[in-house]
């Protein structure tokens, strides 16, 4: 509960701001990224504190988007006019902005939701929250699009965790856009210690 109270804080400090990812970048090339959540959650998005690992703090200036339900608290939404654009996901659980290029790039996903209520338990109204954590570090193209999709995947054991995705999206010879998974990006699931 410590860690959602200190991740929403930040977000709460930085929801009325201008984030620097709203606008093209002023010390070098920019990309585009569509940040998109799946799961009827909350998901808090920022440049990690730490490289290589998870971290479970936020700097304040380190926001990059806040998805789902609080999107709409913190009027976190940015539309940069990106192709492909998923009408099914809905409005709260996408947001777009603009990163640096031509160097690696890292943001954390961090996601949480109720994982079932416990009775008498009154600091969070009963509810127990799970979080699912994960870094996506690769180097972008100069004026590319793309898109990370944060959605739950089964795991052979049958239980769910999350994942993320990362395309490009890019138009094919027919003129239409399309989602190709990049090759060559990260998924960091290592907790800093």
């Amino acid at each position: 509960m410590k860690n959602l109270l200190i991740v929403v804080a930040a977000i709460g400090l930085t929801g009325c701001a201008v984030s620097k990812f709203e606008k093209p970048m002023t010390d070098g090339p920019s990309a585009k990224l569509r940040l998109a959540s799946v799961p009827s959650n909350n998901n808090f998005v920022h440049v990690p504190d730490a490289k290589g690992c998870i971290s479970t703090t936020a700097l304040p200036e380190s926001h990059i988007a806040t998805l789902g339900v609080k999107a709409n608290l913190v009027r976190s939404l940015s539309r940069l006019n990106m192709p492909a654009y998923d009408d099914e996901l809905g409005d709260s659980h996408q947001n777009e902005v603009y990163i640096p290029a031509g160097k690696e790039f890292s943001f954390q996903f961090n996601g949480v939701g109720i994982a079932g209520f416990s009775p008498g338990q009154t600091d969070s109204g009963g509810a127990l929250y799970s979080w699912c954590r994960k870094i996506v570090a690769f180097t972008p193209l100069a004026e590319a699009d793309y898109e990370a999709l944060y959605d739950y995947v089964e795991l052979p054991n049958g239980k769910e965790t999350c994942g993320v995705k990362l395309f490009q999206i890019i138009k094919s010879d027919s003129g239409e856009y399309e989602k190709v998974e990049v090759d060559s990006y990260k998924v960091i699931e290592n907790y800093c210690k």
